[in-house]
């Protein structure tokens, strides 16, 4: 006895996967820069209220947000002595002055912010990830 199996439209189907997995990507994608948004527009507001004087405003112009790559998304500044806000950084975690001759205590911003604010970016990435599911 000899079974016959025929498949009609298999190609279709792979097709239909194959859009999925990009369209999936996508989504993923714009999820993680939504998040980052919200992330870094708190940063932008709160920058100045957790111990830091407000002289030239770069602090605040100086948060970035960078594009998904590997589905990893980074805000805060550029880093580096030459980029505007390189001072954040000693802040976040404390310095050595050598005027002083001690070191100075951090006086943390972007890990409060962030801590405040990961329920409601967890909640903005779950509100893209149904819209672009559709469900």
């Amino acid at each position: 006895m000899i079974m016959e199996i025929d498949f009609q439209g298999l190609e279709e189907l792979i097709a239909e996967v194959e859009n999925l997995e990009r369209a999936s990507q996508r989504i993923k994608n714009r999820a993680l820069i939504r998040g980052g948004d919200l992330l870094k527009e708190r940063i932008e507001a709160e920058v100045y209220s957790h111990g830091l004087s407000r002289r030239s405003g770069t602090a605040q112009e100086s948060i970035v947000r960078t594009n998904p790559k590997n589905d990893e998304l980074f805000v805060g500044t550029q880093g580096g002595v030459q980029a505007p806000g390189f001072y954040l950084y000693m802040h976040e975690f404390g310095y050595f002055n050598v005027r002083a001759g001690r070191f100075i205590g951090p006086r943390p911003l972007v890990s409060i912010v962030y801590q405040n604010s990961i329920n409601d970016i967890l909640e903005a990435q779950a509100d893209e990830l149904r819209k672009g599911l559709g469900l």
